[in-house]
């Protein structure tokens, strides 16, 4: 884990006598081809590696906004999963190489849209199967031939299914957190919607607008119906445009957070690979152990318990409550942190 093939040097700090992490970028030789038709020339790939040398790889991946920062490290900023992966955490860095990297079509290192390419030719549609491939190729070039285990939430749950269906042999072990093997069509009907409002944004030349009211569109599919109603219920106020709801506040301060770190672009194409995923359960026969939310309204619990009885290998089914919904794997890690260890180390609950 030095040079990458074609790119920068890797960026690596050591912390005592073990490498605190890796942070690098690959450069695909020879391009890639995409399993929904297309072509990337070059690919840029940049991934993170945080932990003991010499322990099992287990590699983490989050929804579409997640990058390969994952864990929170002194002097090289905060991760998007800090409760959960960490020293002594659900993924316990101390006892595991944790690998993770940009999503292809995304907005941080790995090659995806950028805002100053408008005018040149779309970006192509990204399938879970194509992010598969691209961590195969990342495994391949770290030289690690099987992983300990995969945890995936939400698409990053997605892109797990897909990798397991496609290269099952790489991996011991399964770990999703609200995500399926498709789209609920409910989900997608949502989504639809956010992405009709981000491409009106770009024709009106206001995408950062657009996409902001996608975000907040889209943080009320991310909760609960009990926590908006536990957290914005007071009387709305009334302002020269009207009457303003508490509820507005948190939706605007959400979409300009989002809006100003995801381009606009960025977000169309996950968005839209999200709703084309489609892996077959019976093509997953890797230890799979699948988390599923009773108030999730994005990956409905029904649509988790379909998944866990057509698996293919051994399954099991964990199902908890949560006010927070789909966004429970962000904020339950007292609930989270022990089922983690548990999978992790291949015990039942």
């Amino acid at each position: 884990m030095t040079t990458a093939q074609g790119a920068a040097a890797a960026a690596t700090v050591v912390c005592g006598e073990l490498p605190a992490f890796t942070d690098d970028v690959l450069r695909l030789p020879g391009g890639l081809d995409l399993s929904l038709g297309g072509r990337l020339p070059a690919v840029d790939l940049a991934w993170r590696m945080t932990g003991p040398a010499s322990a099992p790889v287990v590699v983490v991946l989050g929804g579409i906004s997640a990058h390969r920062r994952v864990s929170t490290i002194e002097g090289a900023g905060s991760g998007w999963w800090p409760a959960l992966v960490g020293s002594g955490l659900g993924v316990d860095t101390d006892r595991f190489r944790v690998l993770s990297f940009d999503y292809l079509g995304g907005s941080d290192g790995t090659t995806g849209p950028r805002i100053g390419q408008r005018n040149a030719a779309p970006f192509p549609s990204v399938s879970t199967r194509d992010q598969a491939t691209l961590l195969i190729r990342l495994l391949d070039h770290l030289g690690v031939a099987q992983l300990h285990a995969v945890v995936g939430a939400s698409y990053g749950g997605m892109v797990a299914l897909a990798l397991a269906a496609e290269y099952g042999d790489r991996l011991a072990r399964l770990l999703i957190v609200s995500a399926a093997e498709e789209a609920h069509p409910l989900a997608t009907a949502w989504r639809s919607i956010q992405r009709r409002i981000v491409r009106l944004g770009l024709r009106q030349g206001n995408a950062s607008e657009g996409l902001a009211l996608a975000r907040g569109l889209a943080m009320t599919t991310y909760r609960s119906p009990a926590e908006f109603a536990e957290r914005f219920s007071s009387l709305p106020t009334a302002t020269a445009e009207g009457f303003r709801f508490p509820v507005q506040d948190y939706l605007d301060a959400r979409g300009a957070d989002f809006a100003a770190r995801v381009s606009p672009e960025s977000f169309l194409c996950l968005s839209e690979s999200i709703d084309l995923q489609h892996t077959d359960p019976a093509e997953v026969r890797v230890t799979t152990t699948l988390i599923a939310v009773r108030q999730d309204q994005l990956v409905p619990v029904e649509q988790i318990r379909r998944l866990a009885a057509r698996l293919g290998g051994t399954g099991r089914l964990i199902e908890i409550d949560s006010l927070f919904g789909h966004d429970a794997f962000l904020k339950e890690a007292d609930v989270l942190i022990p089922l983690f260890n548990q999978a992790l180390e291949g015990q039942q609950p």
